[in-house]
């Protein structure tokens, strides 16, 4: 489409808006520029003034009176246009095409670095945009190169593809009342700087302190619920529409139980211990040197993650409680309730006088920036990802960062000889069917052959109530009607699914052999009446849970009494299983002595 073509269908659309549908856009567009770091850290706002059916720029104007910044309007001058100071609306007439310009005797602006707000017609993803033709902001822009430059634009000026011409500039940053787009190194960079430098203050803030930060958050939680809730309808409606699986929306998901448990994993966080600070041993050396361990934050964290809009504050919680400032960096489809999420839980911190650089949300969600963030070494002192198998893939191979790997949850539960069947049985149920999009849902069932095909004619009966499918070995199938014969890849697969593969084994040795080969080190589980089956089960199976007569659906922080993860990792350096707070800190040592030297 031409840059003409551009003009005369957003004109079009224009006009069917409403003065209230302009004003309410334009406040959220402004909201989401006003909790920017550029915005807060700017001293002076260059901002056009609004009219035509265009953003409004008056909460933004106003905003910024209001917390004493400067703030400077365009005057078209000929062919140039410059920026002149004004303190109020008087300041202004209409001038060049009835536009409200400052009037003559105001100070030209001199603030080469101030935050300037963009007006256009039409935009693209990559940010291209195609202006009204007259050129004043190219020009402006290529002979003022330091300013932060941010375009306002209602979503529907988003256009496939706006043509560049040679000349064009276009802007760092990119804001419509639903979306994000920025150029990834200036965004990468702020919020970096923001984390490192706001770090410091939490490293030294008191428990107390924390706590309250904690439980102000948890309230706020539940206070602003419809907020949230309206932007997880956003992403569900959306997810619907793109025929997401059941399992994923699942995932995706909130509602006010939901709600209601994030807030408690917040204050359970807040009632745990605070792990910073705790000196873990002291000894004395032959030479009177008292040398001791001392556990402190990690510094600050960067979090990948899909489709999890909890894990937004579960991250916060266990990340704030130790210190750390944390980065996160969720996908497309949680963007809307993940921003929900992250907004009050700022809003509780700044309630607290507490920066609210100690959470950021990169709130773009394309692949080029995720990489980039991979690669942020110089800010990021940690990275986790959480989703999966190839997320966690593509962050191990491509960061710079160190990571700690948390995996995926082929979780298997193998049913002994001497197993209670009905216990087998609901325990299975439960742990396929009862959140079938988590990791630590069951995957694999692993069933001794004395007792199978009375075992699976049980099991069978329970799981029909959900249509699970069961994929069966050449045995299993004889057991019971209505099976899926299984392939290789089953034994290895994650499904997020009502799907349970089904493995025969003869003996406890190939039972574990099996488990030990296809799964993921994540959840395990023997179901059995044999002490010394349990006990051996326990011994040699490698994971970073292992069950006996129990879900695996346990395997989780709230549950193992940490108030909420951050993950399970599943490697085997510094943390694995459920990360708590002491998986979020690290050591250091710390020496007394009394003149010793070497």
């Amino acid at each position: 489409m031409e840059k003409k073509d551009i003009r005369k269908l957003v004109a079009a659309k224009r006009k069917t808006l409403s003065q209230t549908e302009v004003e309410t856009k334009s406040r959220i567009i402004c909201e989401q520029i006003m909790k920017m770091e550029a915005f807060q850290k700017a001293s002076c706002i260059f901002v056009y003034m609004g009219c035509k059916g265009e953003v409004s720029t008056e909460p933004l104007i106003e905003e910024a009176w209001r917390l004493g910044k400067k703030v400077a309007a365009p005057r078209v001058c000929g062919e140039d246009m410059n920026y002149y100071y004004i303190t109020s609306y008087e300041d202004t007439a209409p001038g060049y095409f009835d536009i409200p310009e400052p009037v003559a005797g105001t100070a030209e602006a001199a603030d080469e670095e101030a935050l300037l707000i963009v007006p256009g017609v039409g935009f693209d993803q990559q940010r291209h945009r195609c202006g009204y033709g007259k050129g004043f902001y190219d020009r402006y822009l290529s002979q003022h190169q330091k300013h932060t430059t941010l375009a306002a634009a209602f979503e529907f000026q988003m256009m496939e593809e706006v043509p560049a011409d040679v000349h064009d500039i276009f802007p760092q940053y990119l804001i419509t009342e639903e979306r994000f787009f920025a150029d990834s190194n200036v965004l990468l960079e702020s919020i970096g700087q923001a984390a490192k430098e706001t770090e410091p203050q939490l490293r030294k803030l008191s428990t107390a302190a924390k706590n309250q930060a904690l439980l102000k958050a948890a309230e706020y939680l539940e206070q602003y619920r419809g907020k949230i809730l309206d932007a997880n309808a956003q992403d569900i409606q959306k997810a619907r529409e793109n025929q997401m699986p059941e399992g994923l929306v699942d995932r995706l998901l909130l509602n006010d139980s939901r709600i209601e448990g994030m807030s408690e994993g917040l204050r359970q966080i807040a009632r745990l211990d605070d792990p910073v600070g705790e000196i873990m041993e002291m000894k004395k050396r032959p030479n009177g040197l008292m040398i001791g361990k001392k556990r402190v934050p990690l510094g600050v964290v960067g979090i990948i993650y899909e489709s999890r809009p909890n894990v937004t504050a579960d991250a916060f919680g266990l990340c704030f409680k130790t210190g750390n400032a944390v980065i996160l960096k969720g996908g497309s489809d949680a963007i809307h309730s993940n921003r929900a999420i992250v907004d009050v839980l700022c809003h509780a911190l700044q309630d607290c006088g507490i920066p609210s650089a100690a959470l950021q949300l990169i709130g773009v969600t394309d692949r080029e920036t995720t990489a980039r963030f991979m690669k942020l070494k110089q800010y990021v002192d940690v990275l986790i990802p959480r989703g999966g198998a190839g997320l966690i893939r593509a962050v191990v191979e491509g960061s710079t960062i160190p990571v700690i790997e948390t995996g995926t949850g082929n979780c298997h539960i193998y049913v002994d000889e001497t197993a209670d069947l009905e216990m087998a049985a609901d325990i299975i149920n439960n742990a396929k069917t009862q959140r079938i999009g988590v990791c630590n849902a069951c995957e694999s069932i692993v069933v001794h052959e004395k007792i199978e095909k009375v075992f699976l004619s049980v099991l069978k009966q329970k799981l029909d109530a959900h249509n699970v499918e069961l994929r069966c070995d050449k045995q299993a199938l004889s057991c019971i009607d209505g099976g899926v014969p299984a392939s290789e890849e089953d034994w290895g697969r994650e499904y997020l699914d009502y799907i349970l593969s089904v493995k025969t084994v003869s003996s406890i040795e190939e039972a574990i052999a099996h488990i030990n080969r296809y799964n993921t080190g994540h959840s395990e589980a023997i179901i059995t009446k044999d002490y010394a089956n349990a006990m051996r089960f326990l011994n040699e199976i490698d994971a970073a849970a292992v069950y006996v007569n129990a879900s695996t659906r346990f395997t989780d922080g709230f549950e193992f009494g940490f108030g909420a993860e951050i993950g399970i990792s599943t490697q085997k350096l510094h943390a694995r299983g459920p990360m708590g707070l002491e998986a979020l800190t690290t050591t250091k040592y710390i020496i007394f002595g009394n003149g010793q030297t070497r």
